[in-house]
């Protein structure tokens, strides 16, 4: 292998796998990165053996090859070098790296050994979509879902297809968030429905990599996924078991509802975490009036904090607790001004909605008395 590349590209490129490379593991090898060419293209591969991340690259090629070296010094080296040319030279399983006025040389593994990155059959089940549309999904959703040995199918975000939309959804148990894309914002060739549990560091990953705003194909089978763009593929597993049926804890009615403005608000959460207590948890008191909402926070060893917000409320009088970094996840999510908040009793779901966005939703428990 022989090429040239520029320092950008390559920094791109290291930037797109860094988050497939598993610097713990005991096997050396993914401690390593794949650079090959092929079809007269570039291409930098990392996995971690559930995730695998190709980045391809513009770059003028001399001579056909595949080298693998250690991420951490390759990159380490790159960022570091002061000219933008690079070129890259392979020496029986090591890597040259020079410069018009420098020269080094990576100790690297026969690329023979690095893991087979697996394929799949991109002539079925595709979805395709614009890039900022599933990321903005998949950002509203995504701090509702937690790692869980105990529930592995709920550590990650649920794709569920049924043809006249895709919606994402993702649940830790004590909340919910769902974001709904209407079938004019995608195309896909599935003829009937289907459901897929995305992996939350295959999510984190399509966030910090993908760039906005450029046409995302999305392939599957029973076992993995692909992500695609022009100049990335991202493939995972896929979760395994049945992702529970979440529809039924969707609250129909509300004892108190009332609308307020997400500013007001948030800033009045933000000032009662300075008090919360040990449970983090903030109380909610919508007073006799209707016209007013008490934002209550206290601590034995630091005091107490009251805040008024103005609110239009309807139902009754309530007097309820949640947990408060909950809470501001779930406004922070909606891009809306003014904010629908529907209230239950401390043993039912509550609901944050927009009646601009009826296509978001978050559910989060209250914290019983």
């Amino acid at each position: 292998m022989k090429i040239i590349v520029l320092k950008e590209n390559l920094k791109n490129g290291l930037s797109s796998v860094e988050r497939s490379i598993n610097d713990q593991s005991t096997l050396p090898i993914l401690k390593n990165i794949l650079i090959k060419t092929e079809n007269n293209k570039t291409f930098i591969l990392g996995t971690n053996l559930e995730l695998a991340v190709t980045h391809s690259m513009a770059g003028k090629i001399f001579e056909n090859g595949s080298v693998s070296v250690p991420f951490k010094v390759f990159t380490g080296l790159i960022n570091n070098l002061p000219t933008e040319r690079i070129n890259l030279e392979k020496n029986n399983h090591n890597l040259i790296i020079k410069t018009d006025n420098y020269e080094a040389v990576i100790q690297g593994i026969n690329f023979e050994d690095f893991p087979i990155i697996p394929r799949i059959n991109i002539s079925q089940y595709s979805f395709k979509i614009k890039s900022d549309i599933f990321k903005d999904a998949v950002l509203k959703v995504i701090n509702a879902a937690q790692f869980s040995d105990l529930r592995p199918e709920i550590s990650g975000i649920l794709m569920d297809y049924q043809i006249e939309n895709l919606k994402l959804a993702a649940t830790d148990s004590f909340r919910l968030a769902e974001k709904i894309i209407p079938e004019n914002q995608f195309s896909s060739n599935l003829k009937q429905s289907v459901r897929l549990v995305i992996p939350l560091k295959t999510a984190g990953e399509i966030l910090k990599t993908v760039k906005d705003n450029i046409d995302l194909e999305i392939f599957f089978d029973n076992n993995q996924i692909l992500f695609k763009t022009d100049d990335l593929e991202i493939i995972s597993r896929l979760i395994e078991g049945e992702y529970p049926d979440y529809r039924q804890i969707i609250p129909k009615s509300f004892a108190t509802e009332l609308s307020v403005n997400k500013d007001d608000f948030l800033n009045a959460l933000k000032l009662a975490s300075v008090f919360s207590g040990r449970n983090n948890d903030v109380k909610l008191k919508v007073l006799e009036n209707k016209k007013t909402l008490e934002v209550y926070s206290a601590n034995e060893g630091l005091g107490e904090n009251r805040y008024l917000v103005p609110v239009k409320a309807n139902g009754t009088p309530i007097n309820i607790s949640f947990n408060l970094k909950y809470l501001i996840d779930g406004l922070k999510n909606h891009n809306s001004e003014q904010i629908i908040l529907g209230l239950n009793n401390s043993d039912k779901p509550s609901m944050i909605k927009s009646e601009k966005n009826p296509l978001f939703f978050y559910i989060l428990m209250p914290i019983r008395n």
